[in-house]
């Protein structure tokens, strides 16, 4: 991408609430906004590619794409097929407790509630703590591992314990270094994404 401004912008995206949303209104989340203040400030216009994370990578490194988005993070496999930008978030995960309840000192004996699917449960092991994966998240009287923005946006009390971090990214064509530049400049410069996070997670 030589002229980026008015230009058409080929965003590849993949469900990933509360990154990216899929309603019938058309796509909603975070990066959804981001991406969508960034082509206003270019003066372009978008067309959207729903398909799965590697459909989408995969596109990108035929340089059908100009850009893929989805909740993705450092430690996916998005640099064997793209250029990942800079972090521009960090997601810390931390364990909450629901209001009026007290946090335990340490969580050793502590059950954790955590994601079915999730890379935290070696984490809280070394913690001290019982992992106890559940697609009930949220709904007992239980102490959580989330990222802080998932636990604040549901009222918990956070704990000071530091689990584990995502870095999240956004995967670009190889090669493309001035769009690069142009994109990483408007991520670096995206103001409150833990209060907007918080508010997305709110609204589901």
């Amino acid at each position: 991408m030589t002229d980026m401004q008015g230009s058409e912008l080929n965003i590849g995206l993949s469900e990933n609430p509360p990154w990216v949303i899929n309603t019938d209104q058309g796509p909603a989340g975070l990066e959804v906004e981001i991406i969508r203040a960034l082509a206003e400030n270019m003066d372009a216009t978008i067309n959207w590619h729903w398909d799965s994370e590697g459909n989408l990578l995969a596109a990108l490194s035929h340089y059908q794409l100009d850009l893929v988005i989805g909740g993705l993070t450092q430690d996916s496999n998005v640099s064997a097929l793209a250029t990942p930008t800079r972090a521009y978030y960090q997601s810390q995960y931390r364990v909450g407790v629901p209001e009026g309840t007290s946090l335990p000192s340490n969580l050793e004996d502590v059950e954790v509630a955590a994601p079915v699917v999730n890379h935290i449960a070696q984490a809280l092991k070394k913690e001290g703590a019982i992992p106890h994966p559940t697609s009930d998240l949220g709904k007992h009287n239980e102490a959580v591992a989330n990222p802080s923005w998932w636990l604040k946006a549901y009222g918990y009390q956070v704990g000071d314990w530091e689990i584990a971090t995502d870095h999240h990214v956004m995967a670009l064509p190889k090669g493309e270094n001035a769009w690069m530049l142009a994109v990483q400049r408007h991520l670096n410069s995206y103001p409150d994404i833990e209060q907007r996070l918080q508010r997305l997670e709110a609204g589901q």
